[in-house]
């Protein structure tokens, strides 16, 4: 059809001027179509830039499930068949890793979950409790095992990850339970020693007085059942940590006394933020609690700030930075706030697990663009003598991360649909291990025959190189997913 049909159409190329005689330039080769004024055309237009939407998408798709067709008739001269391997590989990369942050959900639990799971949502003494303080003969004895009690449970709670927070639920109620079961059996013996309530008070603060003796720092703090005695012990704890502070011969030793001090008011600002959302809990009985909401209103019980140290003393921005001697002072600035945005974000992670996930989903992408030339100059070395150009390593590689993305992008897909379809129909998640599982049995199976078909040797000497390339690689894979682990903890 002839381009002037349409009287609307140009009759002069609107890039170079050309008279045109159809429906395309000539001379520079520009469409007389105006993408601007045709909304379906641009449309095409944005698809075409990524796909070239003409065929070739699909018969790259479907020949890169053979190992090597692609990169062997791409090495061949057959160049307008496939999508060019740079184009195809970041296309890749970003659609996998964007679907697996979609895909890929790590879902923080919620507390009040298990406990709503129980009739009444609280736990009971149980007979080992109940039988643990019959055999106490007074009250002192009661608090002794009290103490000895919760502080095995306390432990116990502190090795659980704070987002395993059912589990730490179930330990939470463990702990109400010990102390009912305590303080039946001290109004037990109250009642058959006749004793008057200003001497069972008496007792158990005598019992208190000698079990903080024993206690390590911080944890009479963490047992503080009010906030009158949070404030009590908080102050007391102080008090010698100031005289030593004041008393410090040297810089080490100020900073050491100063970060006693800030883990100290620490502990009792997270005990006094539990205490308030345990008597809103109680207050507001029957409302879904909302860890983040109390956090918010509350304070954070959880005490998860991470303490990094370096030569013996804690970690400081300001008064004990980490410094590279022979870095400029710039780079030394930078490095610390680095580590301070690494130990915040570490503390957000451990509370919500998927932030961090998303995070790292989202910078493997990059990642794997600096490291396909390696993998391409590893597989120079290794094929020295072969006569091919680093470039034609350089689209094997990327011929080869492109099909692990496919790959990748495929275990995503299967993930997400188990999660949908799954709780519906059990088999289906069976189905979809499955699947994944011959997935990564099957990639390096791919890798080492798309190696084979490419370079031609034998395979004595394929799998000796294929071993050499790979373990090499796997190594540099393995500072790279380091690396990454700790970037992507400082930039989420």
């Amino acid at each position: 059809m002839s381009a002037h049909a349409d009287p609307a159409a140009p009759r002069h190329c609107e890039n170079c001027g050309t008279a045109l005689q159809g429906r395309y330039c000539h001379a520079c080769g520009q469409s007389i179509v105006n993408p601007i004024r045709h909304t379906a055309h641009a449309i095409e237009e944005v698809f075409e830039a990524f796909w070239h939407l003409d065929g070739r998408v699909f018969r790259t798709l479907r020949d890169l499930l053979v190992p090597g067709r692609v990169a062997i008739n791409y090495l061949l001269g057959q160049r307008a068949r496939y999508i060019a391997p740079l184009r195809l590989f970041v296309v890749l990369s970003v659609l996998t890793f964007f679907v697996g942050q979609m895909a890929i959900h790590v879902e923080r639990p919620r507390a009040n979950e298990a406990a709503a799971a129980r009739p009444g949502g609280e736990a009971g003494p149980g007979d080992d409790d109940v039988e643990l303080f019959a055999r106490a003969d007074d009250i002192a004895d009661v608090e002794r095992r009290r103490y000895k009690r919760l502080r095995e449970l306390a432990e116990a709670r502190a090795a659980i990850p704070s987002v395993v927070t059912v589990a730490r639920a179930g330990i939470d109620r463990q702990i109400a339970a010990v102390e009912r079961a305590a303080d039946a059996r001290i109004e037990q013996l109250r009642v058959e020693r006749g004793l008057s309530a200003e001497q069972v008070a008496a007792a158990r603060a005598e019992a208190a007085r000698a079990n903080a003796a024993k206690a390590p720092p911080g944890d009479a703090l963490r047992q503080a059942r009010s906030l009158a005695e949070v404030e009590r012990l908080r102050d007391q704890r102080l008090a010698p940590l100031h005289a030593r502070l004041a008393d410090a011969a040297d810089a080490a030793a100020r900073r050491a006394r100063l970060h006693e001090i800030r883990q100290t008011n620490r502990a009792a600002g997270c005990r006094a933020a539990q205490l308030q959302i345990d008597h809103a809990a109680v207050s507001e009985r029957g409302l879904r609690r909302d860890p983040t909401r109390d956090a918010a209103v509350y304070g954070d019980p959880e005490c998860d700030d991470v303490d990094l140290s370096f030569d013996g003393e804690p970690w400081d921005p300001v008064d004990h930075p980490l410094r590279v001697e022979w870095a400029p002072e710039f780079f030394n600035r930078w490095l610390n706030r680095q580590i301070g945005h690494g130990r915040e974000n570490l503390a957000r992670a451990q509370k919500d697990p998927g932030l961090y996930v998303r995070a790292l989903l989202g910078a493997v992408p990059s990642a794997l663009f600096l490291l396909v030339p390696v993998f391409a100059l590893l597989l120079k070395l290794a094929y020295l003598g072969s006569g091919r150009l680093y470039l034609e390593h350089l689209a094997v590689a990327l011929y080869s991360h492109a099909f692990l993305c496919l790959a990748l992008l495929a275990m995503f897909l299967l993930a997400a649909l188990s999660g949908a379809i799954a709780p519906h129909w059990a088999p289906f998640g069976w189905i979809s291990g499955l699947l994944q599982g011959l997935l990564w049995l099957w990639l390096p199976v791919y890798l080492l025959l798309m190696q084979k078909r490419v370079y031609r040797n034998g395979w004595p000497l394929t799998l000796l190189r294929y071993f050499v390339v790979g373990h090499l690689y796997f190594v540099l894979l393995s500072f790279a997913a380091a690396f990454l682990a700790l970037a992507s903890l400082v930039r989420m």
